[in-house]
């Protein structure tokens, strides 16, 4: 899978409604990934998902 697809799922999963308070708990990325994985379409291995997450990081620092 190549990152755009990769950030796409990461960034659809994150904004999911139904994750939101769990996700907002997580203390870790370990914990992160777990309540995503419980979504029937997310399919990222936990390191295509910390690939996903430092491009978003990269992409957030090169806005500010």
């Amino acid at each position: 899978m190549d990152i755009e697809e990769i950030k796409h799922m990461l960034l659809h999963a994150l904004t999911e409604e139904s994750t939101g308070g769990s996700l907002d708990r997580a203390k870790s990325q370990q914990e992160v990934y777990e309540i995503l994985r419980k979504l029937p379409y997310f399919s990222l291995s936990m390191e295509e998902f910390q690939q996903g997450i430092q491009a978003l990081r990269e992409e957030q620092e090169f806005s500010d």
